[in-house]
């Protein structure tokens, strides 16, 4: 069943738009390795670190000045860390634990006219993501957001009074896993982001 329902967590991903899903695998029973450790995407893509075995972290160690650093635990409870490339240039990221062993990755990005794709397509904010019980959602523009599981159902839609920027979600309830949310702007889906559960 969980096989399935990550199956179809990622099929919706490549739904929402051209963007390529790339996987890496973290840990094996018997090497600490990042599998494939070195990837070339594009803007716009999303780079998936899965549990594999052991206890990892994927923490990002130079990355260019548009995109935002990470720090997440890959293991047996966090058991995947996705992060979606903003930008052209190199990002370079290590196991802490294991980084002088050599468990260590890059991926190398590329963008047309190295523009930064989320220059004129950002209407909002969601963290800390992932989260493990409530989620805040910061937008200017809404006037609804609403929550996705991984087969499109609407799980959760919240209102969002004129002037408020800030929306904190209780989110207790939802099982670990892939989900999305809309930013809505007068019934209109102006915004579609990818959020985890722990």
């Amino acid at each position: 069943m969980k096989k399935i329902f990550t199956l179809l967590s990622f099929s919706f991903i490549a739904l929402l738009g051209n963007a390529t899903i790339h996987f890496i695998t973290v840990g094996t029973p018997t090497s600490n390795v990042f599998n494939p450790a070195n990837i070339t995407a594009v803007c716009g893509d999303t780079v998936i670190w899965q549990w594999g075995a052991g206890s990892h972290t994927t923490t990002s160690t130079n990355i260019p000045a548009c995109a935002t650093a990470w720090n997440a635990n890959i293991n047996s409870t966090s058991t995947v860390y996705a992060i979606t490339i903003p930008c052209a240039g190199t990002y370079s990221y290590q196991c802490t634990p294991h980084a002088a062993m050599g468990m260590v990755g890059t991926i190398v990005a590329t963008c047309t006219n190295n523009v930064p794709i989320i220059a004129s397509h950002y209407f909002s904010a969601a963290y800390p993501n992932p989260f493990s019980s409530k989620l805040t959602i910061e937008t200017s523009q809404a006037n609804l957001i609403s929550i996705y599981n991984a087969v499109g159902e609407n799980i959760k839609s919240i209102a969002v009074p004129q002037g408020q920027i800030k929306t904190e979600i209780d989110m207790q309830d939802l099982q670990a896993g892939i989900y999305f949310y809309a930013v809505l702007k007068e019934g209109v889906i102006i915004e579609t982001k990818k959020i985890v559960k722990q």
